[in-house]
């Protein structure tokens, strides 16, 4: 599958194993009879010795990405085929191959309803840019689209401020992997055996381009950040019925309207709509290790994800970005990062120092520029510690915590508490984006 995204060699496409030019590939890849004829004059004017991946593209490429400068060409649900040059790579994940996500910065050369005189060059792609995501979901799993969709749907009337928190997603594409797909064969062979086998697709979604935190330009801004990521995560899961599962340095983005910043909350790859429904309890560890909770870390944890656990999550997020960079486009060296070992270590492992950061206190040894932080984390830090330290004790006694009070550790964990830490900073209020504030 996947011949037209780009002219990759096989070493580069190893988010799509075993590549199979088939007549099985998806039709939104399909290289179109024009490019194709394009490619073999080019290829025939620089000579035989290139190769077709070296042929479009070649005195565009970045050797320090090996993405960068190449074209891929995609048929949209508006029916459009739309062409592409990555310009970078923003993230390939470190895993299982065909099974990690990679991200991409792409501006859209060609948009053949523009050259077709069929839209207006206003409303036409081409010359933006846009950040192109290829995962690879289990099929069971509801599309990102669904979340995005679902949630801007609801972002009306008294709701419109959620929009400015939400990702806008241009398009979605889902594509299975065809018959002759290895992926296919491997199925059919497990299926034979009766044994399990997780199906996956290839999903492609195409956002607007945000910003990343690194662009954030001072601790204030910072702040009104990680207060609208409370807000909107409050939003999605009071209104939207969304518990989105995967918060990361990664997946908060902001975006600049009018002078002002607004915090994004991105990626629902790994979000569930609620009520949860029952799923084997392998599949709740979702999320990134550094950043997800230590419940959800052990191995024994029975609860199921809580909207505690994502609040969990922010506060990893902030403490690293407030312990691991001078400011935040300038990390500390690797060496120096004092939660270095959560980066390396196995679930477990991570599980266990994080239990010990709750237990054994400490002064978190916050980098200068973002000092001003102290405040919310050593506050946020005492309600995660005596909510733990709460239901230990209920443990050690015989009476322990139960099903309701799990979900905000006997009251101290909630997004009320949350919200009156975070109102303000350095005793300035910040901006209350959810006019009656979730009640």
């Amino acid at each position: 599958m996947g011949h037209r995204v780009v002219n990759f060699s096989q070493e580069q496409l190893g988010v799509i194993p075993h590549l199979d030019h088939s007549t099985s590939f998806p039709q939104q890849l399909v290289l179109t009879k024009r490019k194709a004829a394009q490619a073999a004059r080019s290829q025939k004017a620089k000579g035989k010795s290139k190769t077709k991946a070296e042929v479009d593209y070649s005195d565009e490429k970045d050797d320090s990405d090996p993405f960068a400068g190449n074209k891929f060409s995609l048929v949209c649900t508006d029916g459009a085929e739309r062409h592409f040059a990555v310009e970078r790579t923003i993230y390939q994940a470190n895993g299982i191959i065909g099974r990690g996500s990679s991200v991409f910065l792409v501006e859209c050369k060609e948009d053949d309803r523009q050259s077709e005189s069929r839209v207006a060059p206003s409303s036409s792609w081409e010359g933006k840019k846009f950040v192109v995501k290829f995962s690879f979901p289990s099929d069971t799993r509801e599309p990102e689209d669904a979340f995005v969709n679902h949630a801007r749907n609801i972002a009306k009337g008294g709701h419109a401020w959620a929009t400015n928190h939400l990702p806008l997603l241009h398009d979605c594409l889902t594509v299975s992997f065809g018959l002759d797909t290895v992926q296919y064969r491997l199925k059919e062979f497990f299926n034979k055996r009766k044994k399990s086998y997780e199906v996956r697709v290839l999903c492609i979604a195409i956002f607007e381009k945000l910003c990343s935190l690194d662009d954030l330009k001072t601790p204030e801004e910072a702040a009104q950040v990680f207060y609208d990521i409370l807000q909107v995560h409050r939003w999605l899961y009071t209104e939207a019925n969304i518990l989105h599962r995967d918060l990361s340095m990664g997946n908060i983005m902001l975006r600049r309207v009018g002078g002002k910043v607004y915090g994004v909350l991105n990626d629902f790859n790994l979000s569930s709509f609620l009520p949860l429904r029952d799923e084997p309890s392998s599949k709740w560890r979702t999320g990134t290790r550094p950043y997800m909770s230590r419940d959800l870390l052990a191995e024994g944890w029975c609860g199921g994800p809580l909207y505690r656990h994502d609040l969990e999550s922010l506060f990893y997020i902030m403490l690293i970005l407030c312990c691991h960079y001078k400011s935040p486009d300038k990390a500390l060296p690797f060496k120096d990062w004092p939660y270095k070992m959560w980066f390396t270590s196995d679930d477990a492992t991570v599980a266990v120092q994080k239990v010990n950061l709750f237990f054994t206190p400490s002064t978190f040894p916050l980098q200068s520029h973002f000092e001003r932080f102290r405040k919310w984390l050593d506050a946020i830090y005492r309600c995660f510690g005596l909510g733990y330290l709460h239901r230990h004790r209920q443990g050690l006694l015989g009476d322990p915590i139960n099903n309701e009070e799990q979900e905000t550790l006997a009251g101290h964990v909630t997004y009320a508490k949350m919200d009156e830490l975070m109102r303000s900073f350095d005793d300035t209020n910040l901006q209350q984006r959810w006019p009656r504030n979730g009640q």
